[in-house]
């Protein structure tokens, strides 16, 4: 039998998505979001429910801009909110004082360009939050701050684990982990509900944590750091009929980086079916994949193309 594999990919940790707002039922909160683009996209699609006259051309007269079209070209990425507009939407959108200065911080965090400066406005961004809500996002983050929190919940598909024997938990893992590490992860499971007690066993539950894709890059950033470590580390722990490790640097065009990623895309889910069909599972695996540009692209001619 094939062994279940702990992937890499951040579609196979899932989302912990946050439920979307039932616009006719629950005024949503500002709170809720760290995209602008689809803070304004929800808050277009509820007003719409619970103002028949609303419209792009309404907001835009509230907010005292002329442009019709400039909301739905910030929703759909055409164009960026600028210094100048963001205090007309702040009026148009009715924010008090500690809203703006969220909404503010979203827009920054919306346009950063890299994990790390995300990463500093998201610190800033959770100042704002409600008790609970920092609560659970301080143990989202926990669960990838480790690699094993992950590799834990896998093993425990495989062994019958409980609170007697978890000596067994920390030495199956490899490398091994200590006995408190084991104790904290499985704590850790537990609150996040993603582990429960099955026939006095700790059992996976069919459940996937994040708080969408805008935050989980966030917390799988150094995740992912730690699983290709462990990728370079396995090329010494493991004979050659124990692993598969290749490397292929190549050329290629536009068009031909866009055919490679479908793919993968397409590997991806031949893997995720193997998976998901087997029984019997006796180890966890990882499975890493990457692909990226070696160099900057050369931008090609109209000439060159005919």
């Amino acid at each position: 039998m094939l062994p279940i594999i702990s992937y890499f990919f951040i579609f196979s940790l899932g989302c912990w998505l946050k439920s979307v707002p039932n616009f006719s039922q629950k005024l949503m909160s500002i709170f809720d979001y760290y995209n602008y683009r689809k803070y304004l996209q929800d808050y277009y699609k509820q007003h719409k429910v619970l103002q028949r006259y609303f419209s792009y051309r309404s907001f835009a007269q509230k907010a005292g801009y002329s442009s019709s079209g400039y909301y739905l070209d910030l929703v759909q990425g055409r164009k960026s909110l600028t210094p100048q507009m963001l205090s007309k939407f702040i009026v148009g959108l009715g924010l008090n004082e500690k809203e703006a200065r969220f909404f503010r911080l979203m827009v920054d965090f919306t346009h950063a360009e890299t994990i790390e400066a995300k990463q500093q406005i998201f610190e800033r961004m959770s100042l704002f939050l409600p008790k609970s809500a920092k609560i659970l996002t301080k143990k989202q983050q926990g669960y990838y701050a480790q690699w094993y929190h992950v590799a834990v919940r896998e093993a425990l598909s495989i062994l019958n684990i409980n609170e007697t024997n978890v000596q067994e938990l920390a030495g199956f893992l490899n490398p091994k982990i200590s006995v408190p590490q084991a104790k904290q992860t499985l704590r850790l499971l537990q609150d996040l509900e993603l582990i429960r007690k099955e026939n006095g066993f700790f059992r996976s539950v069919d459940k996937a944590v994040s708080s969408g894709k805008d935050i989980s890059a966030l917390f799988v950033h150094q995740f992912q750091k730690q699983m290709i470590d462990l990728g370079k580390e396995a090329l010494d722990r493991y004979s050659i009929d124990r692993r598969n490790v290749s490397t292929t640097t190549m050329s290629v065009s536009a068009e031909g980086m866009i055919r490679i990623h479908q793919k993968i895309k397409a590997f991806q889910k031949e893997i995720l079916d193997i998976v998901q069909s087997d029984e019997g599972e006796t180890m966890v695996c990882e499975l890493n994949v990457q692909f990226f540009p070696m160099s900057e692209e050369r931008k090609v001619s109209h000439k060159e193309i005919k």
